[in-house]
């Protein structure tokens, strides 16, 4: 066994969740499944056993004095449950996937959980019964690309996630006391480092090398704390259908949601600012100690733009213009404190904070997350999968989220919210379903 410490951003994700829920809903959805429950439930215990992120626990240190170890789980318990719904309608399993969205894993007991919805009828792409499985992962134990091969893992031919089961320390805690100089002095040199790379950064800004720090966008009705009346949406297209040429498919829906999102506020006598922004889900660059290698940044929607592939292109450049400077070293220089942040400080600035205290302005006035999770080749309960799904997670400053996820040669936009801040998802639903056609009548 090997020894493996949370990493300082893992820890973050973990002890924020106690404040933000921040977990991730994997949605897949089956077609034409077996009604034979007891031998899925046999298959998945089989396959998860193979998998190392699947085999898991974390273990907190007394006092957080240190970051938390990952040690092994107890696998003679199995974490899925199988949901029976009263009347098995897709409308009602959506609503019944959307009430999770508010929880979390006990990630000392298990980091992940595996939901079962079987016998659905009315499913997109499925002309009979659907079996649904909503993988459920902290964030802590992955980002959206490794829960994804984690979930592929699961449903597919069993080829096992290599990684050996780590063990936690002796006296860990006591190894936490010790090892506090030396993560303060880190800190501190971090620290001299990160004020250097800021003194560089506005000299580099000055001379135009680099391109200053992007401008937030105004808090508008949808940038409000949801409630426990949680609602998602999903409109599952062909991927060709959002394809063109030097237009992603994720460029492609935030040219949709430009044209959708101020509509909706319009219709409901909502403030339309002059602009409107999404926090986009972008891969760190390089290799990372972390679970989670990704960041977010805020990209102007450009929704006043008529012309569509004028907007998209001006999206992608954001997007590239954002990941650009991100990547930037003098920025990673400034953001590598974190990094050597020691636990104590880490677990006081969260219990600190006000998930109450509202900026002032926002990176962004939506959520966008892309992930493509590969070819249509899984399969459970010897059904193959329709399509997927997922849910970013909201935020008291964040009341609707988008999901892009593809697999094989379909792609789901999905939709996040609550009914305290989007009051109307059907309406805004069919927008969003109206403006990807004009798009891609368009931009193809």
């Amino acid at each position: 066994m090997t020894i493996e410490q949370m990493a300082p951003r893992d820890a973050q994700m973990y002890w924020m969740s106690t404040k933000i829920p921040n977990d991730q809903f994997l949605l897949f959805c089956f077609d034409s499944p077996t009604a034979d429950l007891d031998t899925v439930r046999s298959v998945i215990a089989a396959r998860a056993a193979r998998i190392a992120d699947l085999r898991v626990r974390a273990v907190d240190v007394a006092g957080h004095l240190d970051y938390p170890y990952w040690a092994p789980r107890d696998e003679s318990q199995l974490p899925l449950t199988v949901h029976t719904l009263a009347d098995a309608s897709w409308p009602q399993c959506r609503s019944a996937v959307a009430a999770l969205l508010s929880s979390t894993v006990d990630i000392r007991e298990s980091p992940w959980h595996l939901h079962l919805f079987p016998g659905v009828k009315g499913a997109p792409q499925v002309p009979g019964q659907a079996l649904v499985a909503v993988l459920q992962v902290s964030h802590a134990l992955a980002d959206g690309q490794r829960s994804t091969a984690a979930a592929r893992a699961l449903f597919g031919d069993g080829t096992p996630m290599s990684g050996s089961l780590p063990a936690v320390p002796a006296l860990a805690t006591v190894r936490g006391l010790v090892d506090f100089p030396v993560k303060l002095g880190r800190l501190l040199r971090a620290s001299r480092d990160g004020y250097l790379a800021y003194k560089r950064q506005q000299e580099l800004v000055s001379a135009g090398a680099l391109e200053p720090e992007p401008q937030g966008f105004p808090l508008i009705s949808l940038n409000a704390r949801p409630d426990h009346r949680r609602e998602i949406r999903m409109i599952v297209r062909p991927r060709e259908e959002l394809r063109a040429a030097g237009v992603s498919v994720t460029v492609a829906v935030m040219t949709a949601i430009a044209a959708a999102l101020p509509r909706y506020l319009g219709d409901h006598g909502q403030w339309v600012p002059d602009r409107l922004g999404a926090e986009v889900t972008v891969a760190e660059p390089g290799e990372s100690a972390a679970r989670n290698n990704f960041r977010n940044v805020g990209v102007d929607l450009c929704w006043d733009e008529p012309d569509l592939r004028v907007r998209a292109r001006r999206i992608a450049d954001g997007i590239e213009s954002r990941r650009r400077r991100a990547a930037h070293p003098v920025l990673v220089a400034q953001r590598a404190g974190g990094s050597a942040l020691p636990a104590p400080m880490m677990w006081a600035g969260v219990s600190a904070f006000d998930a109450d205290l509202m900026p002032p302005t926002v990176a962004g006035n939506t959520v966008v997350s892309s992930v493509v999770r590969g070819a249509a080749d899984l399969v459970l309960g010897g059904a193959r999968v329709a399509f997927t799904a997922g849910f970013p997670a909201l935020s008291p400053v964040m009341g609707l989220t988008h999901g892009v996820h593809g697999i094989g040669d379909t792609v789901t936009v999905s939709v996040h919210t609550s009914a305290a801040v989007l009051p109307d998802a059907d309406h805004y639903e069919a927008l969003l379903a109206g403006a990807l056609d004009e798009v891609s009548r368009q931009l193809r």
